[in-house]
């Protein structure tokens, strides 16, 4: 059995996104819309992955990009796109879901309780 997608991109897991998001690393969430107004990481840019191709070059300027989606699998599709165009990119491991369990905190664009909700079709 080969291994999947996400056990050959590069990862990191919350402790570790935490240190490099407190560097000079930014954290790419690259969510649907509604699913980045609901509940998001403080200081975090909002790329969707549809348009993961033109931030490509806002990324050349900084060291290391984390990138993060509900669960991780949209967030892989991504670093190995940034990583083909020579971005230092690392997905988070466990995506929003782990951030939460290992305390991280979320912010909401619509003064809600903030929360993780699903992609309006079948991404993860």
């Amino acid at each position: 059995m080969s291994p999947s997608l996400s056990d050959r991109v590069p990862s990191v897991d919350v402790t570790e996104a935490m240190a490099l998001i407190a560097g000079d690393a930014v954290m790419f969430d690259v969510r649907d819309g509604h699913e980045w107004a609901a509940g998001h990481v403080r200081h975090s840019v909002h790329v969707p992955i549809d348009e993961v191709s033109t931030a490509t070059p806002y990324t050349t300027h900084v060291r290391r990009v984390v990138v993060v989606s509900r669960t991780g699998r949209r967030a892989s599709d991504v670093v190995v796109h940034l990583r083909a165009a020579g971005v230092d990119a690392v997905v988070l491991r466990g995506g929003l879901r782990a951030w939460l369990d290992a305390g991280g905190e979320l912010i909401a664009d619509d003064g809600r309780e903030p929360r993780i909700v699903g992609p309006q079709h079948s991404h993860g």
